[in-house]
């Protein structure tokens, strides 16, 4: 089957690496501007011309980021099968229309507003008490098109600096640590889970995820997977959907944001799951049985970002697994990940923490169970 894919990153390119087993092609449609998946076909979209030889050459269409013309994926799925469809995209792309699917499926969220203007957003920052961040409710992602308000005095600047006509403010949430969980749905409806994963973010950008998390209560687990499997059947959803949430101290769990693809923080499950999101995805738009989400043992991926270390050094850590993207280092720009992997959560963390070591400007890793 030849996949089409929207999006032409380093999510697409392991995709392809999932998919090449299946006997699967690949045919990327980048609308960007600047590919960088260096694997398959790569076609870069200008006109209706570059979409036609695309539909023309693939079975069905998923894609790898959610940023994309709404527009374009709809008058897709008139022609081709697109999985997840488009109004996961549509949702997804809309902060407001986001929180608004949360609460009418009684996801809990942190206390949030809308606002339009810098009056309304100083309004908001009284009400809910700051600190609150403010994030623009379109295009914003990586920490981008947001800011931290302390007072309410600097909701002018804040409006100013993010410079977007609509704004969602959130109050800030006591939380012990940041989860995510992912699942997958099938063509049939069947659904899997993954184990949640405690993230560590710093300056917005991912740095660390480790699944699975040695003091989770299962009865959080089953909350969070109650959560995600809400939201993949009232999407009628397929393929693999992400789900960022908050922990709080009582072991709450609050939801902050969804991705409706493969993500970041279950690049773990490549080398610590016995079957690894990518494949999964691919299994889920081709109406494959979905492979078992197991853990094969305690897994840390470490982003690797700007800079990249030594590869040699890296890989002479045991049980350790790079990937790299082939992109040019770059400040904040995900260059690859490490998987590393130890048959306890004490050599895991002693892992990271010799890992770190080996990658320029790699920020201290640190776990809310230490």
């Amino acid at each position: 089957m030849n996949i089409g894919v929207l999006g032409a990153g380093q999510l697409g390119r392991m995709l392809a690496l999932a998919g090449y087993p299946l006997a699967n092609r690949f045919t990327f449609l980048d609308t960007t501007g600047h590919p960088s998946a260096g694997i398959g076909d790569v076609m870069v979209y200008t006109d209706q011309h570059h979409l036609d030889d695309f539909l023309g050459k693939v079975d069905l269409v998923t894609y790898e980021f959610e940023h994309l013309p709404v527009a374009l994926v709809q008058a897709i799925e008139e022609v081709k099968p697109v999985y997840p469809s488009s109004e996961a995209i549509r949702v997804c792309q809309n902060r407001a229309e986001e929180k608004a699917l949360f609460d009418r499926l009684g996801i809990p969220t942190p206390a949030y507003r809308l606002v339009e203007h810098a009056d309304e957003l100083e309004a908001a920052a009284r009400e809910l008490g700051c600190p609150v961040v403010a994030k623009s409710v379109t295009e914003g992602y990586d920490g981008k098109g947001q800011a931290v308000i302390r007072d309410p005095a600097e909701a002018a600047e804040a409006w100013r600096a993010i410079n977007h006509p609509r704004l969602i403010v959130e109050a800030f949430v006591d939380f012990v640590r940041e989860v995510s969980i992912i699942a997958v749905r099938g063509r049939d409806g069947e659904v899997v889970f993954y184990p949640m994963a405690e993230n560590v973010h710093v300056d917005g950008i991912l740095r660390y995820s480790l699944a699975p998390m040695p003091d989770l209560d299962d009865s959080v687990q089953l909350v969070a997977d109650d959560y995600i499997r809400a939201l993949l059947d009232e999407l009628d959803y397929v393929g693999v959907l992400t789900l960022e949430l908050f922990q709080t101290r009582d072991g709450g769990l609050l939801a902050n944001e969804m991705a409706p693809r493969v993500h970041n923080s279950g690049h773990w499950s490549m080398d610590g799951a016995v079957t690894s999101q990518f494949e999964n995805h691919l299994r889920a738009i081709q109406g494959l049985p979905l492979g078992d989400t197991a853990a094969r043992m305690p897994t840390c991926m470490v982003n690797v970002i700007g800079r990249e270390g030594d590869p040699a050094a890296i890989l002479t850590m045991q049980d350790a697994h790079l990937h790299r993207y082939d992109k040019a280092e770059r400040p904040g720009r995900k260059l690859a990940h490490v998987n590393l992997l130890a048959p306890t959560h004490e050599a895991l963390l002693a892992k990271v923490r010799a890992c770190a070591a080996l990658l320029p400007e790699a920020p201290e890793p640190r776990f809310s169970f230490e």
